[in-house]
């Protein structure tokens, strides 16, 4: 999964510089503590992604339970707008 890996002590000194690489390559980097991954550093563009990958995973699970998985349009225009349809 991650081509880098820095050990915590590692990516103290150099968190900026590592930092500024991850979110230009968007290539995630491993965070170890005496050997063991303890972090993945993700660009933001990835972290929104996988946000928006779990969001859909729940939605889907929802579905296959048989809930209601969505909001009518009014409902959701009463809850944005904090008023009737109009």
């Amino acid at each position: 999964m991650t081509e880098s890996t820095y050990s915590i002590v590692e990516a103290r000194a150099r968190l900026g510089a590592i930092a500024r690489e991850v979110s230009a390559t968007r290539e995630p980097v491993a965070i170890t503590d005496h050997g063991q991954t303890i972090a993945i550093l993700v660009s933001p563009a990835d972290a929104l992604e996988l946000e928006e990958l779990r969001a859909l995973s729940a939605y889907r699970a929802r579905q296959a339970r048989g809930e209601s998985a969505g909001v009518p349009q009014a409902e959701a225009y009463r809850r944005v707008f904090g008023g009737d349809e109009a």
